[in-house]
């Protein structure tokens, strides 16, 4: 009994752990924040946008500091809009049903004291093709 028992406290303790929580807009550092307009004017900034993209899910936040700055890693899921990308203010813009939807990897290093960005990478890649949908439906 307390065999069984262990074991489920175990398995519980592990699906706890595995589940991938997302992190709420509001909990964001102001780092973080410049980073996620990082992110939206490098998506913008591409000839085949033309849609104005939204953040849908922030899957994963980190902040650290080191010796040759502060690093801040994003990982973002953003929506396709009704808006054109050149509308930043005015009217809300509502997500498209079946619009695209990319997920991006964020990585930013500041600098300490005036908060300047000093290096970025940013890859945004339509989520279907992160996560391809398994032919036949997934079901054997």
């Amino acid at each position: 009994m307390e065999l069984g028992r262990s074991w489920f406290l175990l398995v519980t303790v592990g699906l706890l752990g595995g589940a991938q929580a997302q992190v709420p807009l509001a909990e964001l550092s102001d780092l973080q924040n410049k980073a996620v307009t990082l992110a939206a004017e490098n998506l913008h900034s591409k000839t085949f946008v033309n849609k104005r993209f939204q953040i849908f899910s922030v899957l994963e936040a980190e902040q650290g500091d080191y010796s040759a700055g502060i690093f801040v890693r994003l990982n973002l899921l953003k929506k396709q809009t009704d808006c054109p990308k050149t509308q930043w203010e005015g009217r809300e813009c509502r997500a498209v049903n079946n619009g695209r939807v990319f997920d991006c990897s964020v990585c930013a290093k500041y600098e300490y004291d005036s908060h300047a960005l000093l290096t970025s990478f940013i890859d945004c890649v339509l989520s279907n093709h992160v996560n391809p949908p398994i032919p036949g439906g997934g079901i054997t």
